[in-house]
């Protein structure tokens, strides 16, 4: 480091003792404390017993069960629907990666075939919109004007179509894939989602989960590994389920989970040798939480490395952001950002990410709010935008991150930016909201109201109006990957980012009160799901 860098080492005990000693009037944090007090569940040795166990009772069972499911794929190669069926439920249940190869190559067999796609064809609503939407997951531009065919001449859709639960479900869930400018699709969400209001009240116990549970949280927007675990228990319950593909996914599950609680037993160690949360009080100890932001980034076995790399470096940056936002002075920090623009080696998107911690600072040192605009363009990167981005390809492997993925990212693209919208705004809706932000941090909200004079109603509205735009252009950017300098693989880390904010900022903060993300974290990592 250079010789001109921060650093306390190089303080002589006079000044330590003279800084000890000042007075210094500091905000007050209020930061709730840490809900994972035992993390016995997550000790090595405890886990490593429970990996043997789980290998001498199921491995072999598991990878046969995974020859058989990779048979059942190719033996529908053939059949158009048939094989986009298994290949939603696989990627439902979360075993999809285990034959990525196999499903791209059939989906672009289908999409290429057209399978009258033009709107000739006698496909069901339940069809038509499960094809809409897994082609559209995958990439492929799937037209809307496939939905012509359920309109009537007032341009609005059938009436009678509201008697097919399954059919409504189904496109209540394409719609989320949709593009600027497809106002069928707009019309397709809001008569979908009317109805499944009242369908959810008069349909089967199976399908009213079902129904509830896209209602809250549709299944595009939400966290792969958390919507896999429940679409397990929906398929149990499904009369035409395959046992095999069941089981398979069953297993998977509990295996990958039993890595992930390994991988938290070493963050654990690591984390408590390091002692922070003691020696600096101030900051949010949110290990478990900042693993599980991870795994929403890339749950598969072969990014564990790229998980534990973005852990840690995602706790670190939580320890600046919250040194910047409750404990630091004003002239505490102004030396320790300059002190970060000298180091060479430190990132551009790290600069620009402290820099902006700096000026947020500043406006909270002179009470001042600024108009939206000015607040947004240093907003955007406080929230560790492209910085957390860039962190999260680490790990990857050269071959899927190479070096221009990053070059790709410091050129903004508009899937990372409408991603980061969707993080800033959610993140101080929900604070403001419910009262939960540090009284000297300025945020969106407050100066929407100031400067357009609105009630925190019409803001809301406001803002989820942004967020809807924001995942339009997710979807259209997902949609040109193949004109992208960057692979899908690179995509769905942005795409995944997205996702893990509206699950933990749904109903309030999630990161800063832990205790909204508590059941979930612990269905995910320690609830073992019956086999």
């Amino acid at each position: 480091m250079p010789e001109r860098s921060l650093s306390f080492a190089n303080m002589s005990s006079e000044s330590l003792e003279a800084t000890t000693n000042q007075q210094v009037n500091r905000p007050q944090p209020n930061i709730p404390s840490n809900v994972w007090k035992d993390t016995h569940t997550f000790s090595s040795n405890v886990v490593s017993d429970h990996i043997l166990e789980f290998d001498q009772t199921y491995g072999r069972q598991l990878e046969e069960l995974k020859d058989k499911v990779k048979e059942m794929l190719l033996a529908v190669a053939n059949d158009p629907i048939g094989k986009v069926n298994l290949i939603n439920s696989l990627c439902r249940l979360g075993v999809s990666y285990h034959f990525q190869a196999e499903i791209e190559e059939q989906l672009l067999h289908t999409f290429e075939s057209q399978l009258n796609f033009g709107g000739d064809n006698d496909y069901d609503l339940y069809t038509t919109s499960l094809l809409f939407r897994v082609l559209r997951q995958h990439g492929y531009k799937m037209s809307c004007s496939n939905f012509n065919k359920f309109m009537n001449s007032d341009g609005k859709f059938n009436e009678n179509l509201t008697n097919d639960v399954k059919g409504i479900l189904s496109l209540y869930e394409a719609t989320h894939l949709r593009l600027h400018g497809e106002d069928i699709l707009e019309e397709a969400l809001a008569f979908s989602k009317t109805h499944l209001k009242s369908l959810a009240e008069k349909a089967s116990p199976h399908f009213a989960k079902q129904i509830i549970n896209a209602l809250e949280l549709p299944l595009h927007k939400s966290m792969p590994r958390l919507e896999a675990l429940k679409y397990i228990s929906f398929y149990q319950e499904d009369e035409s389920r395959d046992e095999t593909l069941l089981l398979f996914a069953k297993l998977d599950f509990s295996w990958v989970q039993l890595l992930h609680q390994h991988e938290l037993g070493q963050l654990s160690s690591w984390w408590k040798d390091l002692d922070l949360p003691s020696k600096l009080p101030h900051t949010r100890d949110r290990l478990i939480e900042t693993y599980f932001w991870a795994v929403t980034i890339y749950f598969e076995p072969c990014y564990s490395r790229a998980r534990l790399m973005l852990c840690k470096i995602t706790m670190f940056l939580v320890v600046v952001d919250d040194t910047y936002d409750s404990y630091g002075t004003f002239e505490e920090l102004q030396h320790f950002t300059n002190a970060i623009k000298r180091v060479s080696y430190t990132k551009a998107t790290l600069q620009e990410m402290f820099t902006a911690y700096f000026v947020e600072a500043q406006w909270s040192n002179q009470n001042y709010v600024p108009p939206f605009d000015e607040y947004y363009k240093t907003a955007f990167p406080s929230i560790g935008s492209f910085a957390y981005t860039a962190s999260s390809f680490l790990g990857m492997g050269e071959e899927i991150a190479e070096k221009y993925a990053f070059e790709w990212l410091l050129n903004r693209p508009k899937i990372v930016s409408a991603a980061y919208e969707i993080a800033r705004l959610k993140n101080d809706l929900m604070s403001h909201k419910f009262g939960e932000k540090r009284e000297h941090t300025v945020c969106s909200v407050e100066c929407y109201m100031k400067e357009y004079n609105l009630s925190m109603k019409e803001i809301t509205e406001k803002f989820n109006l942004i967020f809807e735009n924001a995942w339009k252009d997710i979807n259209r950017e997902c949609l040109q990957a193949a004109s992208m300098p960057v692979s899908m693989d690179i995509l769905l880390r942005v795409v995944n980012l997205a996702r893990l904010i509206e699950v933990t900022y749904k109903d309030a903060d999630g990161y800063t009160h832990p205790k909204h993300l508590k059941d979930i974290i612990s269905t995910l990592f320690i609830d073992q799901i019956p086999i």
